[in-house]
């Protein structure tokens, strides 16, 4: 009598990640003449980030989505130059466009533009990127970021909240800074927080500089293990430096986000 093989276990199914299709960009990028309205460092403590804010020559502020970027042209040696810097206002204020941006130790643009006149004009192109949000929201969003990569969220957050498109879903935004004075925007973000009872800010510092600080303690991935849950049901926004992009989408992917979506910054 001929024994029989046992049966073959059947393989493990992954369930299969969503597929995001983006939708074609909404507006064509263009040329545009920024013209500074006004330059303000954000804290007395903290010279090395300010608020650069513009208006348009000939034109009010162009159309975007929140998390794209405007490239800004400036001379350099006799040689054009240019930087690409995230948006932060959001797209229904006309009365200027806001840019934030950190001083980088021998970098042109971020010395030049600190110290620039109302009235000067810049050449730009924008609006350029894709690291925007699809519409209607399928899922709950948690965005993170550290130091100036909160910008874009900026421009996200004050777009969904004025036009009520976070309605039915819980926002998360986790923001990290090695000091608490670099916890740029932090008002704002408070503010948002008691006005929308499904927006949830979590700031976190690194390295407390005061003695009196009772906040939290350590890196955006603590947060994102112990104060979030329910992964799966929710999409993800990466921003900063390689190294934390590269960290945090790792730890997303094995958590089972739905969706994890980055964007890097030198």
């Amino acid at each position: 009598m001929m024994q029989g093989t046992a049966p073959t276990p059947a393989p493990a199914i992954t369930p299969a990640k969503p597929v995001v299709k983006e939708a074609p960009p909404k507006y064509r990028s263009g040329r545009h003449t920024a013209i500074v309205q006004e330059v303000f460092d954000i804290a007395p403590k903290y010279p090395e980030t300010y608020l650069i804010r513009f208006a348009f020559e000939n034109e009010p502020v162009f159309d975007f989505e929140p998390g794209q970027f405007i490239s800004i042209f400036a001379e350099k040696d006799g040689k054009k130059v240019s930087r690409p810097y995230s948006i932060a206002s959001w797209p229904e204020n006309k009365d200027y466009l806001e840019l934030c941006v950190k001083v980088v130790e021998g970098g042109f643009m971020s010395n030049y533009m600190h110290h620039l006149t109302p009235g000067t004009k810049l050449s730009t192109i924008a609006p350029l990127g894709r690291f925007v949000l699809q519409e209607p929201l399928e899922y709950d969003t948690v965005f993170v970021a550290t130091g100036t990569g909160v910008a874009p969220y900026v421009s996200h957050l004050g777009h969904l909240f004025q036009n009520n498109l976070d309605d039915g879903h819980e926002i998360h935004l986790v923001f990290g800074t090695r000091y608490t004075y670099e916890l740029i925007y932090h008002d704002l973000f408070l503010k948002w927080e008691r006005e929308h009872p499904n927006f949830h800010y979590y700031s976190t510092v690194s390295r407390p500089e005061r003695p009196d600080y009772q906040g939290r303690v350590g890196y955006v991935q603590k947060i994102i293990q112990n104060e979030l849950k329910d992964y799966a049901n929710k999409q993800v926004l990466i921003c900063g430096l390689n190294n934390m992009v590269e960290d945090v989408s790792k730890l997303c992917k094995q958590l089972g986000f739905a969706l994890v979506r980055f964007e890097k910054w030198d």
